[in-house]
């Protein structure tokens, strides 16, 4: 692949929507909380991995400190906080089928250093980029291969990737100069996904292939921003066409299809499998103002509203089912028939954001005490 080439085709797209909205199924059973740390008063998950493991933060909610520990939870829901450096905060933001886990820490210079948590949860400091002063690690390949972000001596901020053995090396910066980041990898390590934010004020797509070569998905806007990548090297994120946001996805050739939708309202697509499906938003008129409704995107391009309440769709599996919200938490099977997956006993509003390949489905809700607390749903 020639390095930063252009490849730009907006295409048309047929869209569908279905005379009728499908039918909620019985309510499942409420979320499990995934509890707290002593002391602390908010939880939340940030990674799924294949098999159902959970990683996250257990944080105070004090207004000076806002201390977050970084935590994981066993298959049974219990709580153990993972290993920090000396600073005491820390965050993981993915984990792979293996159960290791990489995000950043606080070092005792208040510096944040990308790390990495094994399966015990013991955690090395990744080395960091020439001249870095701060790095993290945003996401790891089932061999361990990771990605992320750092910058420089002069405070410019690169994508970064760490092979196995956790040499780091920089990625090949695009042919516009700016800031930019590695935001996600694909299982097998073939692609890396980015963000260039541009010196000339534009903010754009990175995708980079297993040679290291990197691609500029641009649009014909100012503006676009990643949202997912699947392992054909598929990604979905949003762009502004005609001054409103709007869902797009990025061909494993480096065309960009507008998703589709039924009004000039605006659209963006947040999940994406590897059958080409992807999961968002779309802002419906509603006796209360314009909403935003669940919205599905088949391989072909044909958009089904999933539901009329407020919410979205946050994440899909490769079997298809969504997860998201529709007022409240809620799973859609692969027929589009949505299940509402509860609230906590004495609270209120749910969210579920997260589905792991084996079912677990992990987000948020608001717990009796009134904070939000990490829950999931364990897969079934």
């Amino acid at each position: 692949m020639e390095r930063g080439r252009r490849l730009l085709v907006t295409a048309a797209v047929v869209v569908t929507i279905p005379l009728s909205i499908p039918a909620a199924a019985t309510a499942a059973a409420g979320p499990i909380d995934l509890g707290l740390l002593p002391g602390d008063e908010r939880t939340a998950v940030t990674a799924v991995g294949d098999r159902g493991q959970l990683v996250g933060e257990s944080c105070d909610t004090e207004p000076h400190t806002h201390f977050c520990t970084a935590v994981k939870w066993d298959r049974a829901g219990r709580i153990s906080p993972l290993s920090a450096l000396p600073g005491g905060f820390g965050s993981p933001k993915a984990i792979n089928g293996s159960g290791v886990a990489v995000g950043n820490s606080t070092g005792q210079d208040l510096s944040t250093r990308a790390v990495r948590w094994s399966t015990d949860g013991s955690i090395t400091e990744l080395p960091a980029p020439p001249g870095g002063r701060t790095w993290e690690a945003t996401g790891i390949s089932t061999l361990g291969v990771i990605v992320g972000l750092g910058s420089d001596a002069s405070g410019n901020q690169q994508g970064l990737r760490w092979d196995p053995s956790g040499r780091v090396t920089v990625l090949a910066a695009p042919p516009v100069t700016g800031h930019y980041t590695a935001n996600a990898i694909t299982r097998d390590a073939r692609f890396i996904a980015g963000q260039l934010f541009g010196d000339d004020g534009r903010r754009r797509v990175l995708r980079w292939d297993a040679a290291g070569a990197v691609t500029m998905l641009d649009s014909p806007s100012a503006d676009s921003w990643f949202g997912a990548l699947n392992g054909s090297g598929e990604i979905v994120g949003r762009t502004t066409i005609d001054g409103r946001y709007a869902a797009v996805k990025w061909t494993a050739d480096g065309r960009m299809i507008e998703l589709g939708w039924v009004n000039s309202y605006a659209t963006e697509a947040l999940g994406l499998n590897g059958s080409g499906v992807a999961v968002g938003m779309g802002y419906v008129d509603s006796p209360s103002g314009s909403l935003p409704a669940p919205v599905r995107w088949a391989s072909d391009g044909t958009v089904t509203l999933l539901s009329g309440t407020d919410g979205q769709a946050e994440d899909i599996d490769p079997r298809g089912r969504i997860v998201g919200r529709a007022g409240n938490a809620a799973l859609w099977d692969a027929n589009g028939v949505r299940t509402d997956l509860g609230t906590l006993p004495g609270g209120g509003f749910s969210r579920a954001q997260l589905i792991g390949l084996d079912g677990t489905i992990a987000g948020g809700a608001v717990a009796a005490d009134g904070n939000w607390h990490a829950v999931y749903w364990p897969a079934r």
